[in-house]
């Protein structure tokens, strides 16, 4: 599913189990579809994701593969939750880019964040968000950007979840340093990231100015990791945004972390850099 924009977790969890249970049979498409009496092309589409995944389908293919049934109840168990939503899906004016991000969020288990420009989201305060949604894009109303605004902050509680996810952020200085809303402002979102240092999940590192050019000038990039899924890379620009799998593009991501984190500060470091910046 590469550059799939909007992908639903609960299906991509079906779909990867699929053709995983193919792939430990050693069988093409084509063999399990003349098995079935299908098509080779639908095994290959609900394996990706291009097609609604029916429950019938499901059940005869779990069946078919002989699935322990704890696992093929979870799957199906999986899919008859489908109708249940998240705060996410049910919070109105929230953007589809938006709500695809927090379902995967939620379902990931280490979740690499590089930032360049700003704060990441998962780490901001909520008027340092205002300040930079509003920014960002001065025709919200004031509603729509309390609305923004309110969800960023929900979405931030899966860091705080006996089960969240393991985060790191790696923020360029130049994102500590512009200036966003007041110095006030700037001064608490700083406070905050000291705080977050605490989290034992949580690790904040920095890309001092003195590192000068390096691969992270390309651009800010989310890595998600999952337990029974590939990972994935969200990437999003001016007017859309994407979500990667191909196993190129994961590599390439994961190379230009690598990278990135060879020029950062230690942890330590870090620390002692947002200090000196409130007191700037």
């Amino acid at each position: 599913m590469p550059g799939n924009a909007y992908t639903s977790v609960r299906s991509r969890t079906v779909a990867n189990a699929l053709r995983l249970y193919r792939e430990q049979h050693h069988m093409s498409c084509e063999d399990v579809a003349e098995m079935l009496g299908v098509s080779a092309s639908k095994i290959s589409r609900m394996e990706t994701g291009k097609s609604g995944l029916q429950m019938d389908d499901v059940a005869s293919l779990l069946g078919f593969y002989k699935v322990p049934g704890a696992r093929r109840r979870e799957l199906l168990d999986l899919m008859r939750r489908g109708e249940e939503m998240g705060w996410w899906e049910r919070q109105a004016g929230l953007p589809k880019l938006w709500r695809a991000l927090i379902d995967f969020e939620n379902k990931a288990l280490r979740i690499h964040n590089y930032q360049a420009l700003m704060i990441p989201g998962l780490l901001q305060t909520a008027e340092y968000a205002h300040a930079l949604v509003k920014a960002i894009d001065p025709t919200l109303s004031e509603y729509e950007l309390d609305k923004l605004v309110s969800a960023r902050m929900a979405r931030q509680t899966l860091l705080s979840r006996s089960n969240g996810p393991q985060y790191l952020a790696v923020v360029h200085e130049a994102a500590l340093r512009i200036e966003v809303g007041d110095r006030g402002v700037m001064r608490r979102q700083l406070r905050q990231l000291q705080n977050v240092l605490e989290r034992p999940n949580v690790t904040v590192v920095a890309v001092p100015m003195s590192a000068g050019p390096h691969v992270g000038l390309r651009g800010a990039f989310m890595v998600l990791e999952f337990e029974h899924e590939p990972a994935i890379v969200h990437v999003e620009n001016q007017v859309t945004g994407l979500f990667l799998e191909d196993p190129a593009d994961l590599e390439g991501y994961r190379l230009a972390l690598r990278n990135i984190l060879g020029v950062s500060l230690a942890p330590g470091a870090t620390a002692d850099l947002l200090a000196e910046l409130i007191k700037e």
